[in-house]
């Protein structure tokens, strides 16, 4: 199971279920390194996955910057329609608390805080400029699906279930019960758990996800291929 983004490692009894899922046939030589692989995993790959934002963490940071978007662009309207009189109020203000003498705030004080307030008012006009395009890049999903976490963990699973069985990790519905089904679902099926700890949840709208994305862009997981190169012993199987 995981925790705050890290990934524990699996154990005896969850590489022996995971075993139990795959299709028959399968070398033995790769078999035995499937608990190296799958410990390999949690520790390198997976933990970066996970480490990324949930949809609902994203959800609720978008949220924050809609408000701080609203918040700095009533801050700056309210110092834009101030007069002549509230800025020199509130720099007669700012120069008391500094200790200054209410009395001793001169011309070139006040100059300075009308061009600190002007300084302010900049930065709040380039905080509503780069808030609408934080929101648009959300709604476009910077070209991926919105649960990221998921959808990179099922690619890994379809590299390592590939380099496995030496089959095509396909997304498979059967048609009279409308329920995902075959080799790669069991295998994923048996990951996914240790992976979130949320029984089978979101494993078949992840599945829809990279079924969809993988069509549209054919993204693949590096992860075999770099575990070949860290693990010679794989390059000869």
């Amino acid at each position: 199971m995981t925790m705050a983004g890290i990934a524990s490692p699996f154990s005896e009894h969850a590489v022996e279920l995971i075993k139990a899922s795959l299709p028959g046939g399968i070398d033995q030589r790769r078999l035995d390194l499937l608990p190296l692989i799958l410990n390999e995993w949690s520790r390198t790959d997976l933990r970066e996955h996970l480490s990324r934002d949930t949809p609902a963490a994203s959800r609720k940071r978008f949220a924050q910057l809609t408000k701080v978007g609203k918040c700095a662009t009533h801050l700056r309207q309210a110092l834009e329609a101030l007069d002549q009189r509230g800025w020199v109020w509130i720099a007669q203000e700012i120069g008391r608390e500094d200790g200054s003498p209410l009395w001793s705030v001169t011309r070139e004080g006040l100059s300075e805080m009308k061009e600190r307030l002007k300084q302010q008012d900049d930065f709040l006009k380039r905080i509503e400029a780069a808030i609408p395009r934080l929101l648009e890049e959300d709604k476009q999903e910077s070209g991926h699906p919105r649960n990221i976490r998921a959808y990179l963990v099922v690619m890994d699973l379809v590299a390592i279930f590939e380099w496995l069985t030496g089959r095509k990790a396909t997304r498979e519905v059967d048609r009279d019960l409308g329920k995902d089904t075959g080799p790669f679902w069991d295998f994923a099926a048996a990951v996914w758990p240790h992976v979130f700890g949320q029984g089978g949840y979101g494993l078949s709208a992840a599945m829809k996800n990279w079924k969809k994305w993988h069509s549209l862009y054919g993204e693949e997981s590096p992860f075999i291929r770099n575990m070949a190169m860290r693990h010679p012993e794989m390059a000869d199987i």
